[in-house]
């Protein structure tokens, strides 16, 4: 077991001023962000503050993320109160959130097809694909598939405007209610842009297409730009390995080992929640954000070796879109589009292991 009874029990410490304090911290950025995207008289200040807003839809996605695990705060109500707040600029309906991400993607992590956070096709998969598919599966392995993944991929198919299929057949009533919620609101919030942008509410000069563009546009593309390169950096790696054997999936992998822990440079990780502190939080869903980092790094101590690290920068990023196209899923390795090996060849099997039990029992609250 990656953590010990005693250490899961620390790190789980819950605190209801802590959770609402990043909500509200994260919540009043983001409205002064608009408010100035929307206000400034000049064009620089306008992007400026609405790139910053679509940051903290992100940084406020993470608290909501949190709450979707009953992690944020001691109180489920107020979990299901700020989860659903927080996820809000984002345009997620929160029980469906939970649905994507708890139910399927914690369950199922690293396993295709169950698992369908940016997950790799085998060489016969992608030569079996149509041309349109085939294209849109390249663009999504390029340096430009973080621009468009999330937003189609997940957003549009699974979250937003879900089929049948993806709700596993029913369209239950807290789905409906919560996309309701999130269109409801979405609608107002364009119609308050628009009636602004008209009436010159926000600057004289300012018309209703500069109050669309700065006030909603950019900063919900900057949002699945930044959703999508992070799930990819959690799940994207040469090292990292994939399955599509359930049976060799139960016995070989590991919560702790099916996520890359990826390290930008300076502040960032801590701006981002620590959220790219990425092991401790699939072994342990119960770890709250403000206890990742010292948890992160009691896990890598006990699994020494075995936890990958990715050190970001722009460069090292380009090297893994290169490398990281296909994968063999019998030889545990990533390929190019060519089918020529890109990663090197496991040097053993990976130990067998039984699947931490307890963090799938966690990620699956199915409380809303």
């Amino acid at each position: 077991m990656p953590f010990t009874h005693k250490e899961t029990v620390a790190f789980s410490r819950r605190s209801a001023i802590g959770g609402i304090a990043f909500f509200l911290l994260d919540a009043v950025v983001l409205v002064a962000a608009l408010a100035y995207a929307l206000t400034a008289s000049h064009p620089v200040g306008q992007l400026l503050s609405s790139l910053i807003a679509g940051l903290m839809i992100s940084l406020l996605f993470v608290v909501g993320h949190d709450a979707g695990h009953q992690s944020l705060t001691p109180h489920r109500w107020l979990n299901n109160f700020l989860g659903r707040l927080s996820t809000l600029p984002a345009l997620h309906p929160f029980s469906l959130w939970i649905l994507v991400h708890n139910h399927t993607h914690h369950r199922w992590t690293n396993l295709s097809p169950r698992d369908y956070v940016w997950t790799p096709l085998s060489l016969a998969e992608y030569e079996s694909l149509s041309k349109p598919n085939r294209f849109l599966y390249r663009l999504y392995r390029s340096w430009a598939g973080i621009f468009v993944y999330y937003f189609i991929e997940f957003w549009i198919k699974k979250i937003m405007f879900p089929s049948r299929k993806e709700v596993r057949g029913t369209y239950k009533t807290v789905y409906l209610l919560d996309i309701a919620f999130v269109s409801i609101c979405g609608l107002s919030y364009l119609a308050f842009l628009v009636v602004g942008g008209l009436s010159g509410w926000f600057h004289e000069s300012h018309s209703m297409w500069n109050a669309l563009l700065f006030g909603a546009v950019i900063p919900f593309a900057v949002w699945n730009t930044m959703m999508s390169l992070v799930i990819y950096l959690h799940h994207t790696h040469p090292e990292l390995v994939w399955y599509n054997d359930q049976s060799e999936w139960k016995r070989e992998s590991s919560q702790a080992e099916s996520a890359v822990h990826v390290i930008f440079p300076g502040p960032i990780n801590p701006i981002f929640h620590w959220i790219m502190e990425h092991n401790a939080h699939h072994a342990r869903p119960s770890i709250p954000l403000y206890h990742l980092k010292e948890a992160q790094q009691v896990l890598e101590e006990s699994e020494e070796g075995k936890i990958i690290v990715f050190r970001w920068s722009p460069w090292a990023h380009l090297d893994l879109v290169k490398r990281c196209k296909l994968y063999d899923f019998q030889a545990k390795r990533w390929m190019d589009f060519r089918g020529n090996y890109t990663s090197p060849e496991p040097t053993s099997a990976p130990e067998p292991s039984h699947r931490e039990l307890v963090a799938v029992n966690e990620s699956n609250d199915s409380s809303l």
